[in-house]
Protein backbone atom coordinates (compact mmCIF):
# COMPACT_ATOMS: atom_id res chain seq x y z
CA UNK A 1 0.00 0.00 0.00
CA UNK A 2 0.85 3.17 -0.79
CA UNK A 3 -0.58 5.42 2.22
CA UNK A 4 0.89 9.32 2.85
CA UNK A 5 3.69 8.41 0.59
CA UNK A 6 3.58 11.34 -1.50
CA UNK A 7 5.87 11.90 -4.94
CA UNK A 8 5.26 11.90 -8.37
CA UNK A 9 5.47 8.74 -9.95
CA UNK A 10 4.61 9.88 -13.46
CA UNK A 11 3.59 6.34 -14.47
CA UNK A 12 6.87 4.86 -14.93
CA UNK A 13 9.62 2.51 -13.35
CA UNK A 14 12.12 4.24 -11.17
CA UNK A 15 14.62 3.93 -13.45
CA UNK A 16 12.91 5.57 -16.51
CA UNK A 17 11.33 7.95 -14.05
CA UNK A 18 14.52 9.07 -12.81
CA UNK A 19 16.16 9.15 -16.36
CA UNK A 20 13.09 11.36 -17.56
CA UNK A 21 13.69 13.72 -14.55
CA UNK A 22 17.51 13.71 -15.37
CA UNK A 23 16.70 14.63 -18.70
CA UNK A 24 14.48 17.55 -17.96
CA UNK A 25 17.01 18.91 -15.59
CA UNK A 26 19.41 19.07 -17.67
CA UNK A 27 17.58 21.08 -20.75
CA UNK A 28 15.81 23.38 -17.86
CA UNK A 29 19.55 24.20 -16.41
CA UNK A 30 20.71 24.49 -20.30
CA UNK A 31 18.01 27.14 -21.81
CA UNK A 32 16.12 28.24 -18.72
CA UNK A 33 13.26 27.71 -19.64
CA UNK A 34 11.37 24.37 -21.08
CA UNK A 35 7.81 23.22 -21.86
CA UNK A 36 6.94 20.47 -20.71
CA UNK A 37 3.51 18.51 -19.24
CA UNK A 38 2.30 19.95 -15.88
CA UNK A 39 2.93 16.98 -14.16
CA UNK A 40 6.19 16.48 -15.34
CA UNK A 41 7.57 20.13 -14.11
CA UNK A 42 5.56 19.55 -10.67
CA UNK A 43 7.86 16.22 -10.67
CA UNK A 44 11.21 17.84 -11.83
CA UNK A 45 10.92 21.64 -9.69
CA UNK A 46 12.39 19.87 -6.26
CA UNK A 47 14.55 17.74 -8.64
CA UNK A 48 15.76 20.99 -10.10
CA UNK A 49 16.22 22.75 -6.57
CA UNK A 50 18.25 20.79 -4.78
CA UNK A 51 20.52 20.78 -7.50
CA UNK A 52 21.28 24.61 -7.98
CA UNK A 53 21.44 24.39 -4.01
CA UNK A 54 24.24 21.98 -4.52
CA UNK A 55 25.50 24.19 -7.60
CA UNK A 56 25.31 26.99 -4.68
CA UNK A 57 27.41 25.23 -2.52
CA UNK A 58 30.26 24.38 -5.46
CA UNK A 59 30.73 27.99 -6.42
CA UNK A 60 34.21 29.69 -5.82
CA UNK A 61 34.32 33.19 -7.00
CA UNK A 62 37.81 32.56 -7.57
CA UNK A 63 38.86 28.93 -8.62
CA UNK A 64 41.31 29.26 -10.56
CA UNK A 65 43.73 31.83 -7.78
CA UNK A 66 42.35 29.19 -5.13
CA UNK A 67 44.19 26.05 -7.47
CA UNK A 68 47.26 28.09 -7.22
CA UNK A 69 47.31 28.48 -3.51
CA UNK A 70 46.61 24.83 -3.11
CA UNK A 71 49.37 23.93 -5.14
CA UNK A 72 52.01 26.24 -3.22
CA UNK A 73 50.53 24.50 -0.13
CA UNK A 74 47.90 26.27 1.36
CA UNK A 75 45.36 23.77 3.23
CA UNK A 76 42.85 25.62 3.40
CA UNK A 77 42.62 26.80 -0.43
CA UNK A 78 43.18 22.80 -1.25
CA UNK A 79 40.28 22.13 0.98
CA UNK A 80 37.87 24.37 -1.09
CA UNK A 81 38.99 23.51 -3.92
CA UNK A 82 38.00 19.47 -3.57
CA UNK A 83 35.12 20.64 -2.17
CA UNK A 84 34.38 22.04 -5.52
CA UNK A 85 35.76 19.74 -7.43
CA UNK A 86 33.37 16.69 -5.34
CA UNK A 87 30.08 18.81 -5.29
CA UNK A 88 30.81 18.83 -9.49
CA UNK A 89 31.61 15.32 -9.44
CA UNK A 90 27.68 14.94 -7.61
CA UNK A 91 26.48 16.65 -10.16
CA UNK A 92 27.63 15.31 -13.23
CA UNK A 93 26.36 12.05 -11.63
CA UNK A 94 22.71 13.52 -11.85
CA UNK A 95 22.98 15.95 -15.11
CA UNK A 96 23.57 14.60 -18.64
CA UNK A 97 26.07 16.81 -19.89
CA UNK A 98 29.44 18.83 -18.68
CA UNK A 99 29.27 21.75 -19.79
CA UNK A 100 25.63 22.27 -18.17
CA UNK A 101 27.45 21.23 -14.45
CA UNK A 102 29.94 23.98 -15.29
CA UNK A 103 27.08 26.14 -16.11
CA UNK A 104 25.21 25.44 -12.75
CA UNK A 105 28.44 25.77 -11.16
CA UNK A 106 29.32 29.12 -12.94
CA UNK A 107 26.75 31.05 -14.27
CA UNK A 108 23.42 30.15 -12.16
CA UNK A 109 24.21 29.79 -8.89
CA UNK A 110 25.62 32.88 -8.58
CA UNK A 111 22.29 34.44 -9.58
CA UNK A 112 20.57 32.79 -6.80
CA UNK A 113 23.57 33.06 -3.94
CA UNK A 114 21.14 35.72 -1.71
CA UNK A 115 17.68 33.60 -2.37
CA UNK A 116 17.03 30.79 -0.07
CA UNK A 117 15.26 28.88 -2.37
CA UNK A 118 12.28 29.19 -5.19
CA UNK A 119 14.54 29.05 -8.40
CA UNK A 120 12.17 27.94 -10.39
CA UNK A 121 9.13 29.05 -11.78
CA UNK A 122 5.68 27.06 -13.15
CA UNK A 123 3.47 28.60 -15.34
CA UNK A 124 0.36 26.93 -17.44
CA UNK A 125 0.47 26.97 -20.95
CA UNK A 126 -2.40 24.93 -22.83
CA UNK A 127 -3.54 21.75 -23.63
CA UNK A 128 -1.60 19.69 -26.36
CA UNK A 129 -3.14 18.70 -29.21
CA UNK A 130 -3.48 14.96 -30.01
CA UNK A 131 -4.24 14.38 -26.57
CA UNK A 132 -5.14 16.94 -24.40
CA UNK A 133 -2.29 17.14 -21.92
CA UNK A 134 -2.08 20.13 -19.92
CA UNK A 135 1.15 21.73 -20.68
CA UNK A 136 3.60 23.63 -18.58
CA UNK A 137 6.32 25.96 -19.00
CA UNK A 138 9.12 26.11 -16.22
CA UNK A 139 11.81 28.29 -15.95
CA UNK A 140 14.55 29.76 -13.91
CA UNK A 141 13.83 32.77 -11.74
Amino acid sequence: MRHRNARHLLGRPADQRNAVLRALATELLRHDEIITTLAKAKALRPHVEKLITKGKQGYLKDYSQLHEKAKKGDAAAAKDVSRSVHIRRQLRAQLYDREVVARVCDEVAPRYLTRPGGYTRIIKYRDRTGDNAPLAIIQLV
